[in-house]
């Protein structure tokens, strides 16, 4: 009996050695098989897999925000402190001019969604959709600054206030005027139109996008300005001796660009070395980058001074 025992113990052991060892070859003949591969095919195989690691890191940017989110969470992954992973950095990100095309699609898509549910909501749309037609226009022809601005809204009050004084005491039709006859053309939205205007527009549009997440990251550093450009490589830029301030040229990309604006980078003669414009949230993001801009300062002045009395070289 006690040899039946042994033998029951041991056929389960050589068993569990058996699989082992096969499971052994069966991962060494594939790993022999794929490094028999041809040259071509593991540099295909390695090509594909950075595309689709490429496409999901750019979907994942996308949804995140445009990277708000994740810079977001590195800041407050420490308590807010300037520490820990992604604490003594910020990435940034430059869009093209497109970008600003987002809210013409996006109204397009839903006026067409809203007008093929409720058809009596066409003409709310209609005016609503050109509205938002002329803001984008206006922000991609032209650069209106906050004196800009507030020179245009004098004249348009100056104008208004014209009007109403010729119409009140003078009986002269004005501005009222085309306030009817704008009122009379009826503007409706058409579902179809809208839908195939913003289906168009969306794929030059994330075309548009995947070149600033490829080529518009910048990484500041206390120490350092870091560039990366898909397919090219990385620039490094020395932040010694720069000075760097924040431009909002155009109210209309800043509302569009949920706070975007130009960083500029100053030598000491006070000329621009380097300008990157329409970088997102950057009214949202200056205070902690601000803080990283300014930290280069404290580290050059501890590494200045000299060392205490006594000290050993190591």
């Amino acid at each position: 009996m006690a040899a039946g025992a042994g033998r029951a113990r041991l056929i389960p052991m050589f068993r569990t050695q058996l699989e082992t060892f096969s499971d052994k070859r069966v991962a060494q003949s594939m790993a022999a098989q794929s490094s028999q591969a041809p040259p071509s095919q593991r540099s295909t195989l390695t090509t594909a897999g950075r595309v689709v690691r490429r496409l999901a890191s750019f979907v994942g940017w996308l949804l995140g925000g445009f990277g708000l989110v994740k810079s977001v969470r590195n800041h407050f992954r420490a308590g807010g402190a300037m520490h820990g992973a992604g604490g003594d950095e910020i990435v940034v990100y430059c869009v093209h001019r497109s970008f600003f095309l987002w809210a013409l699609i996006l109204t397009g898509f839903i006026g067409a969604a809203s007008v093929r549910h409720w058809p009596g909501s066409a003409g709310a749309w209609g005016w609503i959709y050109t509205l938002v037609l002329i803001y984008t226009l206006l922000t991609l022809l032209f650069d209106v600054g906050s004196l800009k601005a507030l020179l245009w809204g004098g004249i348009f009050c100056f104008v208004w206030l014209g009007s109403l004084y010729l119409e009140d005491l003078k009986h002269v039709t004005a501005l009222s005027g085309v306030g009817r006859y704008l009122g009379h053309l009826h503007p409706s939205l058409d579902p179809g139109f809208a839908a195939v205007v913003s289906w168009l527009l969306l794929i030059p549009w994330l075309g548009a996008m995947f070149h600033s997440f490829s080529r518009g990251r910048k990484t500041f550093s206390p120490n350092s300005i870091e560039e990366w450009y898909l397919g090219e490589g990385r620039e490094i830029t020395d932040r010694s001796g720069l000075k760097f301030r924040s431009r909002y040229r155009d109210l209309f990309e800043t509302t569009l660009g949920f706070g975007a604006g130009d960083l500029e980078a100053v030598d000491g003669n006070h000329h621009v070395v380097k300008r990157w414009e329409n970088i997102l949230f950057l009214a949202l993001l200056w205070k902690r980058l601000d803080l990283i801009l300014h930290q280069r300062a404290a580290v050059v002045d501890m590494e200045s001074k000299p060392s205490e009395p006594g000290a050993r070289a190591v």
